[in-house]
């Protein structure tokens, strides 16, 4: 099996995101992405989807994300037509994106690759006529401008994709996919948006509707942290945030990142950042 670079597509290194229209007339060989996601959008026709040797029938209409390390391809194309955008989740996603506080986010661009590369599982989002209208204007400006060299078209591209991503998260129906995708997706965005209050994890765990422990497993094999570092991490991004962006005081600061004690603040962000919050405010 071959393992794919984004290299093979774009020797940008500064800008790592490749965006094509394609047509598959024939079986597209199983291959891997070695550094790199992407996200597929079907615009027409059908074919087998066999990822990491499972079968599936892809259609018009057909939105997944094929993660980093998962081994896909094509066979029995029918007129299959597709959108491949293929980037990097770093540059993509920053940590700050408030795209993380959407479940369909976690759920389509997070949960379920992860799923597909450790338990063949395979989900998709499906778009209806009336959000393929939606969607199309944005993939097709986002692969336009791509292919222009018009100044300042790296920043609309980006703009572009990244709206597509929000839109395509917005349609993510959540409640009707398996609780190992709603329930965690759930758990994240609650905390993404819920950070400044007084939260527990008691409170993000009824949001997954799984028995503590299951859920703790789930989720820290998913994201690669407990949930309690996990909302920590979401605490000191925002106040990292607005202590370069902002002149509150350190104690205003602690207080709306959900630290009711702000000298337990300045001692979790030293060890977070290497810099206590003032060092940071000013060398920043």
């Amino acid at each position: 099996m071959q393992n794919m670079k984004l290299s093979y597509f774009t020797n940008d290194d500064s800008f790592p995101l490749f965006i094509q229209f394609g047509r598959h007339d024939i079986p597209l060989f199983v291959h891997g992405h070695d550094d790199f996601y992407e996200l597929v959008t079907v615009l027409d026709g059908s074919a087998e989807h066999v990822v990491d040797g499972e079968s599936s029938i892809i259609r018009k209409g057909d939105v997944f994300v094929i993660g980093n390390g998962i081994s896909h391809g094509f066979e029995a194309p029918d007129g299959l037509r597709i959108c491949n955008i293929m980037y990097r989740p770093e540059m993509l996603f920053p940590g700050d994106s408030d795209i993380r506080q959407l479940p369909g986010f976690h759920a389509l661009f997070l949960l379920e690759p992860y799923l597909s590369s450790t338990q063949h599982f395979q989900s998709r989002l499906r778009l209806t006529p009336s959000d393929m209208a939606r969607v199309m204007p944005l993939i097709n400006a986002a692969e336009a401008e791509y292919n222009t060299n018009s100044p300042g078209r790296k920043t609309m591209v980006l703009s572009l994709v990244r709206q597509l991503a929000v839109l395509l998260s917005r349609l993510y129906d959540c409640p009707t996919k398996p609780r190992e995708i709603s329930g965690i997706a759930d758990a994240a965005a609650f905390m993404e948006t819920s950070f400044a209050d007084s939260i527990a994890i008691s409170d993000v765990i009824e949001k997954s509707h799984y028995s503590q422990r299951h859920f703790i497993r789930l989720f820290s094999a998913a994201y690669g942290m407990t949930p309690q570092r996990y909302l920590l991490d979401v605490r000191i991004r925002h106040a990292s945030a607005m202590l370069k962006e902002s002149v509150l005081p350190v104690t205003e600061v602690a207080l709306r990142c959900g630290f009711d004690d702000s000298n337990y603040f300045s001692r979790v962000f030293r060890k977070y950042t290497g810099r206590s919050p003032s060092e940071y405010r000013t060398q920043n």
